[in-house]
């Protein structure tokens, strides 16, 4: 990696708010922290992270508290007003945003001082009306939801329009945003490193078993909240019941629906199919779990946000089953492994996964494909494609541009993240 002075800074404006710790530190996610650490190690200067505070914790489940000095790479508070956050942007090189209705005016802001700001985006307008759907009975406050999205889009289009270029996690608001602005990149998010990536004789000696006559093992992880569709997974397993499929099926993670889902269990009589687990170590359980004891992941997500358990499971050589949400259509479509189900349908998706356990053959076809698109997509080559691109539209010295473009070429595409926009070229011309 070519370095250069402190003055080529990457700043990182998260959406992801810290709290106090209770040390005096900050609270912030160990996913995001790897993140940013990650960033560090391929971007030629220095990476800022400038938060902003929350009272409240959010619901995530790896919350750590770093010390000042603690981390890699610098963490400070966020200037509040908008002439203080000028002068702390004005000799970055670049700038990565989150794609906000609550950051209005920062890509006027960056762009009259001169700064390059790349925004992300995560969440399309129809994934947001999804996510209302299945998280607000009230009528009327879907509605109003419903109308603040609309508005909020209007906002991030004219932010775009300023923007020197957007980040899309997900081929959904990629598909939208390319047409907005022309520098747009897609990524497939995924915190699983290349060392992680389920080996071949590991995946030949699970699928070898998964071969013998013995119940399918499903499994579910994540939040058990209604975004999620949480609660979808009993009633699948019901009638996966129903149609005499032999099944367990394992239920990791916590959230509000945890108490109705084993009621769900108790009520259908799923004792002796479906196991609510709890939570799970990513690095240390969920992961070896995954690769391990696990045949199909089934994902009941009504609303198309771009999760990072679609590449994430599929490192560990396990196909997903799941509901046509388009985060998922995008990863089926780009991966050619996995299957897709109607929305909000139990009974369709249990009837694939009891044809699919008739044909394992096709099971293990898909595994394979899994971890081909997961070992292309590692959390190494994400964040080498993305830092590449930031580069290319930063201030950056050109000497030290072309510099970072040969290291990126020279890497080849199993370090470099080119499988991204191979991949996405390859599909824009099916």
């Amino acid at each position: 990696m070519t370095h250069v002075t402190d003055t080529a800074e990457l700043i990182l404006l998260p959406s992801l708010k810290a709290q106090s710790g209770p040390r005096g530190g900050l609270v912030l996610t160990q996913k995001f922290l790897n993140g940013v650490a990650q960033y560090a190690k391929t971007w030629p200067g220095r990476v800022t992270t400038l938060v902003q505070l929350r009272a409240d914790p959010t619901s995530d489940m790896d919350h750590v508290e770093v010390m000042p000095g603690e981390t890699t790479t610098p963490l400070e508070l966020r200037p509040a007003s908008h002439e203080a956050l000028a002068d702390r942007l004005r000799n970055a090189a670049a700038v990565l945003g989150f794609l906000s209705p609550r950051e209005e005016g920062l890509a006027a802001l960056c762009r009259s001082i001169g700064v390059p700001l790349i925004y992300t985006s995560e969440y399309s307008p129809r994934t947001e009306k999804q996510i209302i759907d299945a998280t607000f009975r009230n009528p009327l406050r879907r509605w109003r939801r419903k109308l603040w999205v609309a508005s909020a889009e209007r906002i991030r289009r004219r932010e775009l329009r300023l923007a020197a270029g957007v980040q899309c996690s997900g081929s959904p608001t990629y598909e939208i945003y390319r047409h907005v602005n022309p520098n747009a990149l897609v990524f497939f998010d995924n915190r699983v490193p290349r060392a992680n990536v389920i080996g071949e004789k590991d995946l030949v000696r699970k699928l070898e078993d998964q071969a013998r006559p013995r119940p399918l093992r499903l499994v579910f992880g994540g939040r058990l909240i209604a975004m999620k569709g949480a609660r979808e997974l009993p009633r699948v397993a019901s009638e996966l019941k129903r149609l005499n499929v032999a099944f367990t099926l394992d239920i990791y993670g916590k959230g509000d629906l945890e108490n109705l889902i084993k009621e769900d269990i108790v009520k259908l009589g799923l004792q002796e199919h479906v196991f609510l687990r709890g939570v799970l170590d990513f690095d240390t359980g969920w992961i070896p779990l995954l690769k391990e004891r696990a045949d199909l992941f089934v994902c009941c997500h009504p609303q198309g946000d771009p999760s990072s358990t679609y590449p994430e499971v599929m490192s560990c050589g396990v196909p997903i089953v799941g509901y046509d949400n388009e985060a998922f259509v995008g990863i089926v479509k780009h991966s050619g492994a996995g299957w897709l189900s109607p929305l909000n349908q139990a009974a369709p998706l249990a009837a694939l996964i009891a044809r699919l356990d008739k044909d394992r053959a096709e099971i293990r076809n898909a595994a394979w494909k899994a971890r081909e698109f997961a070992a292309a997509h590692t959390f190494e080559n994400t964040f080498a494609a993305r830092i590449n691109h930031i580069v290319k539209l930063s201030r950056l010295p050109q000497h030290v541009k072309e510099a970072h473009a040969r290291a990126f070429t020279q890497r080849g595409p199993q370090s470099s993240g080119q499988p991204i926009q191979h991949r996405l070229e390859v599909a824009q011309t099916d």
